[in-house]
């Protein structure tokens, strides 16, 4: 695929381009100016998040040589608000790998294969948009998804007790069956461990989503997911 006569389907996303090379930051940026994609470019993790906190960003090329560059990684969270690639030479590559990185680009940076995976990641991104009015869950993140757009990331414990109340949503799940689901059958842990889990996570999403979670305890019995449930975008 030659790059002079590659294009980003619309709608193009906005970039966030974080590199401390002067020289290669602005080189991604004109090429993926020219490519008809909205970008802004940072030097390192302060000048990012400063940035962010007032321009909007759908993809976050980050370039690994940071000495901030894993913490700007676990900060965002691969499957959260924002699509997330990263650059990696040869050094990085340790860093990479026990980071799980799902987009990963070699350098030097060659530019048919950045924007071939960039337009990857960005078309995976846009298969995933929520459908209107229901909360549903991306597997891939994983993330919990408001109505309006809005997600969280989720642990694993965390995914697997949203996933089984939103499964049997209106429907509430005993206690017993939430501690199976979460633990297993021959765990010797009790309910309390359920109640911290669902404090943690309403805490979660009151910061990240800006709204409470849908969950209601029924007392004495268990919870109930009590919000509109939509199928996963595939």
């Amino acid at each position: 695929m030659a790059s002079t006569d590659f294009r980003f389907s619309d709608p193009a996303p906005v970039m966030a381009v974080v590199a401390a090379d002067a020289e290669l930051r602005d080189r991604l940026m004109d090429l993926l100016r020219s490519h008809g994609v909205a970008v802004w470019g940072a030097a390192g993790e302060l000048a990012f998040y400063r940035e962010l906190a007032v321009r909007k960003a759908d993809i976050v090329l980050l370039d690994m040589a940071l000495p901030e560059g894993a913490a700007i990684f676990t900060h965002l969270q691969p499957g959260g608000a924002y699509a997330l690639a990263v650059l990696a030479g040869p050094e990085e590559a340790a860093v990479v790998r026990r980071l799980e990185a799902p987009c990963s680009i070699a350098k030097p940076v060659q530019p048919s294969q950045l924007l071939y995976r960039l337009a990857m990641l960005w078309e995976h991104r846009c298969q995933q948009q929520p459908v209107p009015g229901g909360w549903w869950l991306d597997p891939a993140g994983p993330r919990l998804v408001a109505p309006d757009g809005r997600s969280i990331h989720l642990t694993t414990t965390e995914q697997r007790l949203m996933g089984g109340l939103m499964a049997c949503h209106g429907q509430t799940l005993t206690k017993e069956q939430l501690l199976t689901m979460l633990w297993g059958k021959r765990s010797e842990r009790d309910y309390h461990g359920v109640e911290v889990l669902l404090s943690r996570l309403r805490h979660k999403a009151r910061l990240g989503l800006g709204q409470e979670l849908p969950v209601r305890a029924v007392q004495a019995v268990g919870l109930v997911f009590a919000g509109r449930v939509v199928p996963n975008v595939p």
